[in-house]
């Protein structure tokens, strides 16, 4: 276990991990602590942050929510000493528990900005429940992507407001259907400057009572190709 009275961390490794539906309705809190566990298992010089209640320097990208897995998720550790990538790829992932699945381990610089303030938008997988023929939810797709504005109420602070969703939306499309299934495909607006979650955007398709499965595919950030 890391000292909380350790010197100055200053190494930044990047973990690239899926959240897998054996795990998909544990909250974003109980994510982190999970991981955790599973660093100080594979013995991972974590740096702690100062204070009264030190903890663990993570940082994950995006919040899943609940009920919500994700295949590329993208979590940022600071830890007070040296560690290859290599060496913490394999000491890692013995370590963690069911659900989790580490995909790869990168060095990045310390003072590189945080994955919070680059994120952008990210990409959906969304199954949903539903015997609309597909030319009619072809028919909303395109009424969504050609509206001027998507208004919608939300509720924040114990008042609702109503904001305009047509912005962060950026493409919806059918990738597959099954008998009682259909397959979206759904680029939307994700951090600081806006947030569309896909609950939202089956809203809109009218499909918001139906049963939905959601996997978040790919974080987009402010240097990559869109």
């Amino acid at each position: 276990m890391t000292d909380p009275t350790q010197p100055p961390p200053n190494h930044r490794l990047r973990l690239v991990f899926a959240k897998k539906k054996q795990i998909k309705y544990i909250g974003h809190l109980d994510l982190v602590l999970a991981w955790e566990r599973a660093l100080r298992r594979a013995q991972i010089p974590l740096a702690y942050s100062k204070g009264f209640n030190p903890r663990p320097k993570i940082q994950v990208a995006s919040s899943l929510p609940v009920g919500t897995t994700g295949s590329a998720e993208i979590m940022d550790i600071i830890t007070t000493h040296l560690v290859d990538p290599a060496e913490a790829l394999a000491r890692i992932r013995p370590a963690l528990p069911v659900g989790i699945e580490l995909h790869s381990v990168e060095a990045i610089p310390l003072k590189a900005p945080t994955l919070q303030h680059l994120l952008r938008q990210a990409d959906y997988r969304v199954m949903v429940e539903t015997d609309l023929p597909v030319d009619e939810l072809t028919r909303r797709i395109e009424s969504l992507l050609a509206a001027a504005e998507l208004p919608q109420t939300r509720q924040r602070k114990k008042q609702l407001e109503t904001i305009d969703l047509r912005p962060w939306l950026h493409e919806l499309a059918v990738e597959s259907v099954e008998p009682g299934e259909v397959y979206l495909r759904m680029r939307l607006s994700a951090g600081q400057f806006g947030n569309l979650r896909p609950e939202e955007a089956l809203k809109a398709l009218g499909l918001a009572d139906n049963w939905a499965e959601i996997e978040r595919t790919r974080l987009i950030f402010e240097l990559d190709e869109l």
